[in-house]
């Protein structure tokens, strides 16, 4: 009786399970999901998505991305005539990844007619930064008030430092009354000056291991306290903005308008 109940159960398994096991064998993961076949081009798009968590983003923040990647895989294959990816990983996001990718094909974003580099970061401190401090090629990326930004649980940390952990992240002890931090016009750290050394904002925030450098610090016994606004370089656009924005209606050529000058969305021909 035992053995009969068992093969029953096992029959029934087979009954339910044999056409998706059957698509599997004929057609692959493709199969599986229904997928119907891309250009080369679309896949790399595809694995670019998959090594990040975008799973937070509403759809039209995802046909961004999608949008992004592919101009950024373009670009690179103009420049090296070869397309590199790293190793895709699936997971409970792929069908929406995927979704992006077939209703953004073949779109990219070109500025003034040509591709550039396009940054972003995940969130402002307030305010993305002026692309001219990355170099005259850069002055395309605008300085946008971003102020949404500030309703983001990334917008804003507070970070309590021991004196000597600090002086050993910056290889010397640093009196921070005896610093001048140089900002630029969207109050991100642009230089920090000791009596002994120069660093650039990003890298000393780098040696630090905080989210932005859009940071203020204080003494306080024997420890520094430094209080972070945003999450990122700054340049560029905020994906917690565009997030928004696309939450809200906003197409893909509308937001990269906001962030990038002479901004154009074309499709591949």
């Amino acid at each position: 009786m035992k053995r009969l109940l068992t093969n029953m159960m096992a029959i029934g398994f087979l009954v339910l399970f044999l056409p998706y096991t059957m698509t599997l064998l004929i057609n692959g993961r493709q199969g599986i999901h229904r997928e119907e076949a891309l250009p080369d081009l679309e896949y790399e798009v595809l694995s670019c998505m998959m090594q990040e968590d975008h799973s937070w983003m509403a759809d039209g923040t995802l046909d961004l991305m999608a949008v992004l990647y592919r101009t950024e895989c373009v670009r690179k294959d103009q420049e090296t005539g070869s397309r590199e990816s790293g190793p895709e990983i699936y997971d409970g996001n792929y069908s929406r990844m995927y979704d992006a990718v077939v209703r953004t094909q073949g779109q990219v974003v070109t500025i003034g007619g040509e591709y550039r580099e396009l940054p972003y970061h995940a969130v402002s401190a307030g305010r993305t930064r002026e692309g001219i401090l990355l170099g005259e090629e850069y002055t395309y990326v605008l300085a946008v008030d971003c102020p949404e930004d500030k309703e983001s649980g990334e917008y804003l940390k507070r970070y309590q430092i021991p004196e000597e952990v600090f002086a050993g992240a910056l290889g010397q002890d640093l009196s921070i009354g005896n610093t001048e931090f140089q900002r630029d016009s969207s109050d991100y750290v642009s230089r920090v000056l000791s009596q002994e050394e120069e660093w650039q904002g990003e890298a000393f925030r780098s040696l630090l291991h905080l989210p932005s450098s859009c940071f203020y610090m204080e003494e306080s016994g024997e420890e520094i306290i430094v209080t972070v606004k945003g999450k990122g370089h700054g340049f560029g656009i905020s994906l917690y903005t565009a997030d928004r924005m696309a939450q809200s209606g906003a197409g893909v050529e509308e937001i990269i308008q906001k962030f990038y000058q002479d901004a154009a969305c074309i499709t591949l021909p």
